[in-house]
C-alpha cells in the first residue's frame, strides 16, 4: 500500500511536470507562429517601402526634384546615350517616379546625399534616375535601365556600378 500512494505522488508530480512543459512548449510555438506572420505580414511592406521627401519651407526647393537646375555629370551623360535615355525621361522620372529607399543614400550631408528614383518613361522603359541635389541645383549622378541591360563603354570614373544602384 505504501508503494501505491508513493507511486501516485510521484506520478502527480511527473503529470504536473508534463503539463508545465506543455504549456511552455505552446507558448513559445505560439510566440513563433506569431512572429513569422508579423516578418511575413510586415517585412515586403518594409522592403518595397516608398519615400516621398516632404516640401520643406516655403522659399525652399530642396525637395521640387523638377524645377531644380539640372546639372548632368559626365557618366550620367555617357550612359543615357548609350541607353537611350532622354532628358525628357528624365524630367518625367523626377516628376512621377518613386524613391527607392534601398538603393538611394539617405544618410548623407546634405550635398553628398544620393536618391535613387524609379519609374516608367512614356515609352514604358523602366528607368532609375540618381540624383544628388546641393541647394537648387540637382545633380543627375546615372541613369540605369532596370529592364535591359545597355553595352556601354563609358569608362568607370569612379562611380558605383548598375548593380550597386
Amino acid at each position: 500500500m505504501l508503494g501505491q500512494t508513493r507511486y501516485k505522488k510521484e506520478r502527480e508530480i511527473r503529470d504536473k511536470k508534463d503539463i508545465k512543459k506543455l504549456v511552455l512548449y505552446t507558448v513559445l510555438f505560439s510566440l513563433l507562429v506569431i512572429a513569422l506572420t508579423l516578418k511575413r505580414c510586415l517585412g515586403p511592406a518594409y522592403k518595397n517601402s516608398v519615400y516621398y521627401p516632404t516640401e520643406k519651407q516655403t522659399g525652399d526647393s530642396s525637395f521640387k526634384w523638377a524645377t531644380m537646375v539640372r546639372d548632368y555629370s559626365a557618366h550620367a551623360k555617357c550612359r543615357m546615350s548609350c541607353r537611350h535615355i532622354t532628358d525628357d525621361e528624365v524630367q518625367d522620372i523626377l516628376k512621377r517616379g518613386n524613391i527607392n529607399i534601398n538603393k538611394s543614400e539617405l544618410n548623407e550631408v546634405d550635398c553628398q546625399r544620393k536618391f535613387a528614383i524609379d519609374g516608367y518613361s512614356k515609352d514604358n522603359q523602366h528607368i532609375r534616375v540618381v540624383a544628388s541635389p546641393c541647394g537648387n541645383k540637382l545633380t543627375i549622378v546615372t541613369c540605369i535601365d532596370l529592364d535591359k541591360k545597355w553595352p556601354c563603354e563609358c569608362g568607370e570614373l569612379n562611380k558605383k556600378t548598375q548593380d550597386e544602384y
